[in-house]
């Protein structure tokens, strides 16, 4: 430490420069250091959805969450499996142990689902995410018709999933923007029951007729040469004019084959489920957003390219359709709150140390000093936690308002006993050096 000292007394043009060097590279750190709340807590949890439409929840529990706990509960390094089954739709959480290379773990858990077998027909596939719908969303927001505007805000599900969350699911640093509200489209299928009897069948037979036709079968296999090719019957994509079409039974009447077709004993007409749940904002009718971000991401980066995207679609095709979109919780709004006020106390902290060391010292050069060491100090510090992929919190700021007071303390001590030296007849390379080395280096 006193060569370290003797060098900085000596050679004070290289101690310009490294200062120097450290602001530039200081303030080139701080763009590049995300800015959020509080600091990442990588949270080592995977978690499997699987949606299967119109199921209950006990037959999603029985038929999917089991199974997949079974399969996925003997994988390595996992600790806990959670499970969620609620109507149409079935959500498996698995948490690992501190440390676990999540990567590695997300390779071998799409291994297991694609061995998994016997999940119901009518189900989808699994899907696996990586942030947790329990996470925190960084903003919510919500679509509702504008003033005067009549619209039916349950009719707009497959608008929001093409107009809305695709291009919102794009912007750099989301991880996922989810949706409640609305209602999808649907066939209804309105059985006239007399005429149901005239033509002699049931209803299972009609409701076996129309699985039939829009189940995915396998159809044998085709060998050529050495490889084998496995055939699928595609499944039917209705719509009212097809699914009128539907033959339920052929009949022979007057020597003639007869086809009774679905229009022949039902209404078919396209229209929307009925809404499971619903969402208001300020009394009207709304459909809902959260949106989470990817790890280690710039908030207010990615808040700023989402409010970008949202003004855009508020000025375009939102405004079209007599829509607005709006962003109701905002998390940049309470970072810039907490970050301004730790940054404020740092700047407090910084003015008052001055002023006490100006009116005890009375003498400009020893406070300056200070004055310089406190920037230069906070500055260099971002270089450090760029470098260890920290991010910009309430935490690490009051670290470094801390940080600033040991700063001061420091050279308030070594400044007070420069100046006993200088005093007392040394001269003043020899104080600077003696000084510093009996607080730094006894």
């Amino acid at each position: 430490m006193s060569s370290l000292i003797r060098g900085a007394i000596t050679h004070p043009i290289a101690v310009l420069a490294i200062v120097l060097t450290m602001i530039l590279f200081g303030l080139a750190s701080l763009q590049t250091i995300p800015i959020q709340m509080t600091p990442d807590i990588d949270k080592p949890v995977l978690q499997v959805r699987v949606s299967w439409p119109g199921a209950s929840p006990k037959d999603v529990e029985q038929e999917i969450v089991l199974r997949l706990e079974r399969e996925l509960t003997s994988l390595p390094g996992v600790k806990s499996v959670e499970s969620d089954s609620r109507r149409g739709r079935a959500r498996v959480t698995l948490t690992y142990g501190v440390g676990q290379d999540m990567d590695a773990a997300l390779v071998k858990l799409l291994g297991q689902l694609a061995r998994v077998s016997g999940l119901p027909k009518g189900s989808k596939s699994p899907e696996v995410r990586t942030s947790n719908s329990e996470d925190s969303p960084i903003a919510r927001m919500a679509l509702v018709a504008k003033d005067g505007v009549d619209i039916d805000i349950d009719t707009l599900s497959e608008f929001v999933d093409t107009v809305i969350l695709e291009p919102l699911n794009r912007i750099s640093g989301i991880s996922e923007v989810t949706s409640w509200g609305g209602a999808k489209r649907e066939i209804r299928i309105a059985l006239d029951m007399d005429q149901v009897a005239d033509f002699g069948l049931s209803v299972a037979e009609i409701v076996d007729a129309i699985k039939a036709s829009s189940a995915q079968v396998t159809a044998g296999e085709v060998t050529e040469g050495n490889r084998s090719f496995t055939l699928r019957t595609e499944a039917i994509s209705y719509t009212p004019d097809t699914a009128k079409e539907l033959v339920l039974r052929t009949e022979v009447r007057d020597g003639r084959i007869f086809n009774v077709k679905l229009s022949d004993v039902a209404n078919v007409e396209l229209g929307y489920k009925t809404p499971d749940s619903f969402r208001r904002l300020n009394g009207m009718p709304a459909i809902t957003f959260a949106v989470l971000r990817e790890p280690a991401t710039n908030v207010v980066t990615t808040l700023a390219g989402l409010k970008q995207k949202v003004n855009a679609l508020n000025a375009g095709i939102l405004a079209e359709r007599g829509l607005d979109l709006r962003i109701v919780y905002d998390e940049t709004v309470y970072i810039g709150t907490a970050l301004e006020l730790v940054r404020g106390n740092i700047l407090i902290g910084g003015i008052l140390a001055i002023a006490v060391l100006l009116t005890f010292l009375r003498a400009l050069a020893p406070t300056a000093i200070v004055m310089i060491a406190i920037p230069v100090s906070i500055i260099s510090t971002f270089v450090v936690i760029a470098g260890l992929g920290l991010s910009i919190n309430v935490i690490s700021l009051a670290g470094l308002a801390f940080a600033v007071g040991m700063v001061v303390d420091a050279s308030i001590v070594s400044l007070e006993n420069i100046y006993r030296l200088k005093q007392s007849g040394v001269r003043a390379l020899q104080a600077a050096y003696w000084g510093a080395r009996k607080v730094w280096a006894p």
